[in-house]
């Protein structure tokens, strides 16, 4: 198992992550792209998507889309995460948060997040977009 995969699957067997039943649906070449259900673990007391879930998820989306650009002596920390709420996800809708790497220096790294959500009818609107700004750092040991 390359250091790639020891990412993704740490992430998906995280138990925050089992919780709001993350999937990776892609990880490649600066771009990441996971989903999840709006239900009664990811919604608010009204039901809509919390907007807390939103960011942090945004948060774990920008650090596969950056892992997958990292060598393997290095791990990228937050230290910004900015999230725009333009309009609710309903619950039984499935979010997809896209994250795509626009920069990784020697120090930082900056991606960019957007968020879809799907209905069971197929109809796909955005509700946020985001970014991620990340310290790169290297392994311990």
């Amino acid at each position: 198992m390359n250091k790639l995969d020891q990412v993704i699957a740490t992430v998906l067997a995280h138990p925050f992550h089992q919780a709001c039943e993350l999937t990776l649906t892609h990880c490649a070449d600066g771009v990441a792209e996971v989903a999840f259900p709006v239900n009664g673990f990811t919604g608010n007391p009204q039901g809509a998507l919390h907007g807390g879930i939103l960011y942090a998820l945004m948060d774990v989306a920008s650090f596969l889309s950056v892992s997958s650009r990292l060598a393997p002596e290095q791990h990228a920390v937050s230290i910004e995460v900015h999230t725009s709420v333009l309009r609710a996800a309903r619950p039984g809708e499935t979010v997809r948060i896209t994250s795509r790497v626009d920069r990784v220096g020697r120090s930082l790294a900056a991606m960019r997040c957007e968020a879809t959500a799907t209905s069971a009818d197929g109809q796909t609107r955005l509700i946020a977009t985001g970014s991620v700004t990340k310290s790169i750092i290297r392994e311990p040991g």
